[in-house]
């Protein structure tokens, strides 16, 4: 009788908790290796434990060789955000990010952004790469906040059908040519900085290619702490991957968010230790 071959994927047997294996006999004597856990694929060499307390101590956000976007030398606050729909037309009933190859349009729109909120925003410096144009502005008020305001091109990323955070669905259309698996890592790892995640609490474990992924997808696996959420006095770590897949031909990008794992921890001066269940 013809032997009958099966395919498992790991991180499905791994699953939530990456507890189970793959199963299955291998013949007589043979012992099927166990999966790797979520945390084994992503070559995450960091404990539990290890994890909450770097999330706890908020001393690095992001691993080794992450992009970098610095402050200008010499600005002690500094905020950074796209242009959004919202700010220059009252009343839109989509919010997304603006795009245009049009330096005059950026520029108004620029212009139509400073004006709301407290006061108006002088400019003082304006740039462009072959991502976004930037126009840097001097906030009104104390402290002194430098403003850097960007565009994207469309003829990099068109952000029209997208949705402000993290959920799954549309994130935009890459328009560069050609597409390439570091082009989808920078531009995952530049978008997550203008996500909730990076505030105190959140943490980048990874930033690689899915392992496990069909297709052109890049997978930031974040770290999130969730306070009080399980027992008195425990906190909850949810560990997830954040994916961006990209169709290579149209540029569609799509954005999922898969639950790895999750444990109870609690912080102990600078250290982290089990708590519940």
């Amino acid at each position: 009788m013809a032997r009958v071959s099966q395919t498992c994927n790991p991180l499905l047997a791994a699953g939530i908790l990456g507890l189970a294996g793959c199963g299955g006999s291998g013949g007589a004597g043979v012992t099927a290796a166990p999966a790797p856990t979520p945390a084994a694929l992503y070559g995450i060499a960091l404990g539990n434990l290890q994890i909450a307390a770097a999330l706890y101590q908020d001393s690095n956000r992001t691993p080794a060789g992450f992009y970098a976007d610095p402050a200008p030398p010499g600005e002690a606050y500094v905020s950074t955000y796209h242009v959004r729909s919202s700010d220059v037309a009252a009343g839109v009933t989509t919010d997304y990010e603006l795009c245009t190859d049009d330096w005059n349009q950026a520029l108004s729109w620029s212009e139509a952004a400073a004006g709301t909120g407290t006061g108006y925003a002088n400019l003082v410096n304006n740039s462009s790469t072959s991502h976004y144009f930037e126009f840097d502005r001097i906030g009104a008020g104390t402290p002194q906040v430098y403003v850097r305001q960007r565009v994207y091109l469309c003829s990099y990323l068109d952000r029209s059908d997208t949705v402000a955070g993290v959920s799954p669905g549309p994130a935009g259309t890459l328009n560069q040519r050609p597409i390439s698996a570091a082009e989808l890592g920078q531009l995952s790892e530049y978008l997550w900085r203008f996500t909730s995640w990076n505030n105190y609490g959140n943490a980048v474990l990874a930033s690689e290619p899915d392992p496990v992924a069909t297709g052109m997808t890049h997978s930031l696996v974040v770290a999130a702490l969730v306070a009080n959420g399980a027992a008195p006095g425990c906190d909850r770590i949810e560990v997830s991957a954040w994916q961006h897949a990209v169709d290579t031909t149209s540029g569609a990008l799509t954005r999922t968010l898969t639950p790895l794992w999750s444990f109870n921890a609690q912080q102990s001066g600078n250290a982290a230790v089990s708590c519940g269940t």
